[in-house]
């Protein structure tokens, strides 16, 4: 071995040496993390700084046994269906409302001038021939009048035909002007202008009109807007899962009855302007309300209420579940 070899494979275990904590260092990131590594440190600032560890990092590992061992309360397969069926008519009414408008009108492009062929054939027929050594005629001027053509055309040539003037292009569609302000802006200090009031109503001998007796009264739901009686029992919207925890409700109300009958109330929609008036509707809503009553009764049966003293009924038009105790 050469005194070069020797040096050369002395340097070896040195080098591997160095490149080991290298290597280790980013064992934990791929290329993409590496070069990102470095093109932070590059900039330097907040974004070359070590995050910050997570919450919790140094806490110990839970416990198994602590998981949840029971199902979480979910709906009952009627409410589902019930949700599942209403979102698929709500889909179809809107893809037949859309099939039926059809596909947006397309507005044709405004036709094109025919101005540049016009101008072409107008160039061509004012061409004339000259031979050689001819002098080109003169444009006409002011000083040079052109000459009439049926006094210097000779009679076996006929006058040329009249050059129909070329057509105006089509104008454009225009959209109307857009106002920016429609109503006068009200000076600060006073009130806006009011419009003119309505005609007022006609007058009979002996009889008082009120000013407003021209004007119709708006349609109003014929729905009792007064809040039912007894104890509330909130539900999830549009299912028959209990809102939070009603077991402090359902223990009062076992407390209180005594050997008296439940009348168990149960409402479909929340009582809001977006509860439909539709026939089928109502029996949608009044469905979900049996179903919400049917849950309150079997939490009230479990406690000791038997299910002949509880009355079930339902209205399409509330809120939730209301618990009354007959006299």
């Amino acid at each position: 071995m050469t005194a070069a070899t020797r040096r050369t494979a002395g340097k070896i275990p040195f080098l591997l040496l160095m490149t080991a904590p290298l290597l280790a260092a980013c064992q934990h990131q791929d290329a993409t993390d590496t070069v990102t590594g470095w093109w932070h440190n590059f900039e330097g600032g907040e974004i070359a700084k070590l995050r910050a560890p997570p919450p919790g990092e140094n806490l110990r590992y839970p416990h198994v046994g602590r998981t949840p061992t029971q199902a979480p309360d979910l709906p009952t397969p009627e409410a589902r269906l019930s949700l599942t069926t209403q979102l698929e008519a709500q889909r179809n009414l809107a893809q037949r409302e859309s099939a039926a408008q059809g596909a947006l009108p397309t507005i044709p492009p405004p036709p094109k001038p025919a101005l540049a062929a016009t101008t072409a054939n107008t160039e061509q027929s004012g061409m004339t021939m000259t031979t050689v050594g001819q002098p080109e005629p003169e444009s006409p001027s002011a000083i040079n009048p052109a000459p009439d053509l049926a006094t210097t055309s000779s009679p076996n040539t006929s006058a040329p035909a009249k050059k129909t003037a070329p057509s105006a292009p089509a104008a454009e569609a225009e959209l109307p002007a857009v106002v920016a302000k429609s109503i006068p802006p009200t000076p600060p200090g006073q009130f806006p202008k009011i419009g003119d009031l309505p005609p007022p109503p006609p007058q009979f001998p002996g009889f008082d009109l009120p000013r407003d007796a021209m004007v119709s009264d708006p349609v109003r739901p014929d729905i009792d807007t007064s809040t039912p009686e007894g104890t509330l029992i909130r539900f999830q919207p549009a299912t028959d899962h209990v809102t939070g925890d009603p077991q402090g409700d359902y223990q009062h109300i076992v407390s209180l009855r005594g050997n008296r009958r439940l009348t168990i109330l149960g409402f479909g929609a929340f009582m809001s302007a977006d509860a439909a008036l539709a026939p089928a509707d109502q029996n949608r809503e009044i469905a979900l309300g049996l179903l919400r009553a049917r849950v309150v009764a079997r939490a009230l049966i479990a406690r000791g209420v038997p299910a002949s003293a509880i009355i079930l009924r339902a209205e399409a038009i509330g809120d939730g579940v209301r618990v009354t105790i007959n006299d």
